[in-house]
C-alpha cells in the first residue's frame, strides 16, 4: 500500500510539473535561447546532466523521473539544439525526439581548391577565412596519412567534396574534422587495399585523382586519362598536365601558351618528373577510383573536344592529326590501342 502511495504522489508530482516552464519550478530565470549539441550515442542520463549543466533544466532527478514515467529517452536523437527557459519537459522531450537543427547546407564541389572550401564556408558564414586556414595548418587530426602541421596545403586533396550542414560560427576544426572524416569513411579497406597492391602512397593516390578531377570532364573518360597518366610515369615520360599547370597559374585557360607551359613551379609538370608536390585539389570519388583501379592502354596522348571528351592516340602523329582536325572542326575519335 505504502507504495503504491509513494508512487501515486510521484505522478501527480510529475502531472504538476511537467505542463509548468522549466524555469518556474527550479528557478531559472535566464529565458535566452542556449544553442546546445547532444553527441551521438549520448544516454538520457548524460543528455539530463548536459541540460542541468547548460541550464536548460534545474534537476536531472526530475527529467529521468518524467522520461520513466512517460516511457521516454530511447529514442532521442543527437544535433544541435536551441533551447529556452520557457519550455517544459514535454517540450523539451518532444525536442529531443524530433531531432535537432538542421543547419545551413554548404555544398562542396568536386575539384575544389582549398581556397575555393574555404570561401564556400566563409560565404555561408560557417567560419572565417583566418580561422579556417589556422585550423588546416595547425589542426590536430587523427588520421596517419594527414601531414605534419605548418602548411594549410597539407589538407588540400582531402576535405572530401560532399554537402555538408554546419552552423553559423562553428569551430573550424570542427567543420575540417568532418570533412576529412567524410574522406576516410569513402576510402574503404577495399581502397587502401588496391593502393597497396599498386605501390602506391595516400598522397600519391590523392595527388593523381587530384589531376584526373582537373583534367577529366566526362566521366568515361576518367580510368583512360588515369592509364595515361600512369603509362607517362612507368615509361619515364613527363606528365605535362594542364591541369597542374592552371594550378600553378592560379587559374584556369581554355588553352596554355608557351610561356603558361614555362611556369617556374614544382607543379609544373611539363619541366618536372613525375607527380607534383600534393593534391591540386579535392578530388571525388569517381577520381579516386580512377586513380586505383586506370584502364590499362597503350595510349599515350590526349586532347579536348569542344564537348569536354577525348581524343586518346598511342603516337605523337596521331595525336597531332587529332589536334588538327579539331581545330577544323571534325569529330576525331581515338586510335585503337596495340594488343
Amino acid at each position: 500500500m505504502k507504495k503504491v502511495i509513494a508512487i501515486t504522489l510521484i505522478v501527480a508530482v510529475l502531472l504538476a510539473i511537467v505542463a509548468v516552464p522549466v524555469y518556474q519550478i527550479f528557478g531559472r530565470r535566464d529565458v535566452s535561447e542556449i544553442r546546445l549539441e547532444i553527441p551521438q550515442a549520448s544516454t538520457s542520463a548524460a543528455i539530463g546532466a548536459l541540460l542541468k549543466e547548460n541550464g536548460v533544466i534545474g534537476s536531472p532527478l526530475f527529467f529521468k523521473l518524467y522520461l520513466k514515467a512517460t516511457g521516454q529517452g530511447a529514442d532521442f536523437k543527437a544535433g544541435v539544439y536551441d533551447f529556452n527557459g520557457s519550455y517544459n519537459l514535454p517540450d523539451i522531450a518532444a525536442m529531443l525526439k524530433e531531432g535537432g537543427l538542421a543547419g545551413i547546407k554548404v555544398t562542396i564541389p568536386e575539384g575544389y581548391t582549398l581556397e575555393q572550401i574555404a570561401a564556400a564556408l566563409v560565404k555561408n558564414g560557417i567560419v572565417t577565412e583566418a580561422d579556417f586556414m589556422e585550423a588546416a595548418a595547425n589542426g590536430d587530426y587523427r588520421y596517419d596519412y594527414v601531414p605534419k602541421t605548418g602548411d594549410a596545403l597539407r589538407l588540400q586533396g582531402y576535405l572530401f567534396p560532399e554537402t555538408y550542414r554546419f552552423f553559423p560560427d562553428t569551430d573550424a576544426k570542427e567543420v575540417i574534422a568532418a570533412m576529412l572524416k567524410e574522406f576516410d569513411n569513402h576510402f574503404s579497406a577495399e581502397w587502401r587495399s588496391q593502393m597497396a597492391e599498386r605501390g602506391l602512397s595516400m598522397e600519391e593516390t590523392v595527388t593523381m585523382a587530384s589531376i584526373i578531377e582537373r583534367e577529366a570532364a566526362v566521366a568515361l573518360d576518367r580510368p583512360i586519362i588515369a592509364g595515361v597518366f600512369f603509362k607517362r610515369l612507368e615509361i619515364g615520360m613527363k606528365l605535362q598536365s594542364c591541369a597542374t599547370v592552371q594550378y600553378a597559374l592560379g587559374e584556369t585557360k581554355p588553352a596554355l601558351s608557351t610561356n603558361d607551359i614555362a611556369i617556374d613551379s614544382p607543379y609544373n609538370t611539363y619541366l618536372v618528373d613525375g607527380l607534383p608536390p600534393g593534391p591540386i585539389c579535392s578530388p571525388g570519388k569517381a577520381a579516386l577510383e580512377a586513380a586505383l583501379y586506370p584502364t590499362e592502354t597503350d595510349y599515350v596522348y590526349f586532347v579536348a573536344k569542344p564537348d569536354g571528351s577525348h581524343v586518346f592516340s598511342v603516337t605523337y602523329e596521331e595525336h597531332l592529326a587529332a589536334k588538327a582536325a579539331i581545330e577544323r572542326g571534325e569529330n576525331p575519335t581515338s586510335q585503337e590501342t596495340e594488343e
